[in-house]
């Protein structure tokens, strides 16, 4: 066994439960010693009010062979004294989380990725970072308050400044998750940006979540000194507007992904501008509700788009006709929440002679007031190339949406609804079973149907097709499109930042 685990190069745990019994603990530190070439370690454990405290025997013994580090959860007193910056004692700690302390043994200078999802977030933590790890390329750190930081511990400027150490940087991620407490990251100001922006000009991908008090000015100042940037991700920024992008012309035109979660003060004039990188492949303004039909003309232009999501935007069917008529290769589409959108506006998505009818195999309709069957049944005649779709709490599709989606497959040159989300769809009756026998939908995966006619799961009927068809996933707990045993957070209604 010992020799079979010398050969690891990848290992993936994942580990759900409220309790850890000792014995896995000793089972956990011998095999990770066993492990002599691990590159890569990716430990994740999943609980419910447990002590934080309670992972306090486990050592994660790293090879000096390991590059890639992710844990979730972990406490920032134990990564301190994982990078053997400083000594403490520890002391219980008040934490929903839970903790995966580590030896004293300090980290090897050959780590080039790290992600954490911590209690805390801090300067110290930064520092040490920073100060161990200068050859590090990928720094992915989330953290989970259960109370307000204090002033005197909690991310800062100065924080932010010592991530210059880290010359070869080129990924970055720092967020404040809101999952235990609501709060951001309140000593960060616009000058903690120039400083980031300054020190860190070799940046390709960031992706900031939490940082209320930052303006337009200093998420300008990661535009225009990243000359490199080809990932842009910002999540609920209360300051961040059309501003930010006024003079987007001079920064770099390499981004392929822009991704501006919650941004209230974005606009349709951002997209505009953000239609001027011809090599933009993903852009997401989930939850940005100025976005409205005005300038996505210009997005449909674009020859390398293919994920759009307009989930929660001000758009209407004139949105979808514009698009219908574009030469975007769009992949993937989201209009979750678009609540002036109506079937017309699909029937008219599919039949404008663009690209998208040929190339849309994701659409996500959820939580969409005006979709009825004869959306779903546009989709089915219309959307060849559809294998996910997404319909949760659309009312008004009923079991008549369901019979022709099961028999897609049928129509020449059509592809099986693969993904199908139907949880909170109370228009089905207990006859959707009927459908969801072989050889109807033939190439289904996964399934939601949570708070539907058929959540019972004590469903005899509908027992009898799960075992019918062992390769398919049933989710029963709203989760999002592709979960499995519930590892996945609930969807944007549930976002966490």
């Amino acid at each position: 066994m010992i020799l079979f685990l010398s050969r690891f190069r990848v290992l993936v745990l994942e580990i759900g439960g409220q309790s850890l019994p000792q014995v896995f603990k000793e089972n956990l530190s011998q095999m990770l010693k066993g492990c002599a070439k691990l590159e890569t370690l990716n430990l994740k454990i999943r609980g419910t009010e447990l002590d934080a405290d309670g992972f306090e025997s486990i050592e994660l013994v790293l090879p000096r062979t390991i590059k890639i580090l992710q844990l979730q959860p972990v406490l920032e007193l134990d990564v301190m004294q994982f990078m053997h910056e400083t000594r403490v004692d520890r002391k219980p700690v008040e934490s929903t989380s839970l903790s995966i302390p580590t030896c004293p043994t300090p980290i090897d200078m050959r780590l080039r990725s790290i992600s954490l999802v911590l209690d805390i977030i801090s300067d110290e933590l930064l520092i040490a970072i920073a100060n161990n790890l200068q050859f590090l390329v990928e720094l992915d750190l989330e953290d989970r308050p259960i109370k307000e930081p204090s002033l005197h511990h909690d991310m800062t400027n100065s924080g932010l400044q010592s991530l210059s150490s880290c010359r070869h940087l080129t990924c970055l991620s720092l967020m404040r998750s809101k999952q235990n407490f609501a709060t951001t990251f309140k000593r960060i100001n616009d000058m903690g940006m120039f400083l980031l922006a300054e020190g860190c000009k070799s940046l390709e991908s960031v992706r900031l979540g939490g940082f209320s008090r930052v303006s337009d000015a200093g998420f300008a100042a990661i535009l225009h000194s990243c000359r490199s940037l080809k990932k842009f991700e910002v999540f609920s920024a209360f300051f961040l507007s059309d501003l930010a992008f006024h003079n987007f012309s001079e920064a770099p035109s390499s981004l392929t992904e822009v991704r501006l979660i919650s941004c209230s003060l974005i606009t349709s004039e951002t997209v505009g501008k953000l239609s001027s990188c011809r090599s933009l492949e993903v852009l997401d303004l989930w939850g940005c509700k100025s976005v409205a039909d005005n300038w996505l003309g210009l997005i449909s232009t674009l020859s390398g788009l293919t994920t759009l999501n307009l989930g929660g935007a001000d758009i209407t069917d004139n949105s979808l006709s514009v698009l219908s008529m574009g030469n975007s290769p769009i992949a993937s589409l989201c209009l979750r929440g678009c609540k002036r959108v109506t079937d017309k506006g699909l029937g008219l998505l599919f039949r404008g002679g663009g690209t998208i009818s040929e190339t849309l195999s994701a659409l996500d309709l959820g939580y969409m007031p005006g979709i009825s069957d004869r959306a779903v049944h546009t989709v089915a005649e219309a959307g060849l190339e559809i294998t996910d779709l997404c319909l949760r709490y659309c009312y008004f599709v009923t079991d008549a949406s369901m019979e022709v989606l099961a028999s897609k497959r049928s129509k020449e040159g059509s592809k099986p609804i693969r993904n199908l989300d139907l949880y909170h769809c109370i228009g089905l009756s207990l006859n959707l079973s009927a459908f969801l026998r072989r050889p109807s939908f033939c190439g289904l995966r996964w399934l939601g149907i949570g708070q539907t006619s058929l959540s019972n799961r004590g469903n005899v009927g509908f027992s009898e097709i799960c075992r019918d068809r062992p390769w398919l996933t049933v989710c029963w707990d709203g989760c999002e499109m592709g979960c499995h045993n519930g590892w996945q957070f609930h969807g944007p209604d549930d976002h966490l930042f």
